[in-house]
């Protein structure tokens, strides 16, 4: 799933700290972060800060069916 280009980042990640599973962001590059990690996190915003030098909304969430749906509302359609 994709991240709405509209998403607040501090909204997503305090809902992702609310999911049971665990959450990972995928980039365009095949990297994988937690986003249950604290270091991950902030590798998250930096991408977020510097759109130039990452493609975050080209990424993808990966996450478990039961956490979809505290996620859901941040995904594009």
């Amino acid at each position: 799933m994709r991240l709405k280009d509209t998403v607040s980042t501090a909204a997503f990640l305090q809902q992702v700290d609310r999911c049971a599973g665990e959450v990972q962001y995928k980039t365009e590059n095949g990297d994988i972060l937690n986003l249950k990690s604290q270091l991950s996190k902030y590798l998250f915003l930096i991408a977020v800060d510097a759109p130039e030098t990452a493609s975050l909304y080209a990424g993808e969430i990966i996450c478990s069916a039961e956490d979809y749906a505290f996620l859901q509302p941040f995904f594009q359609e």
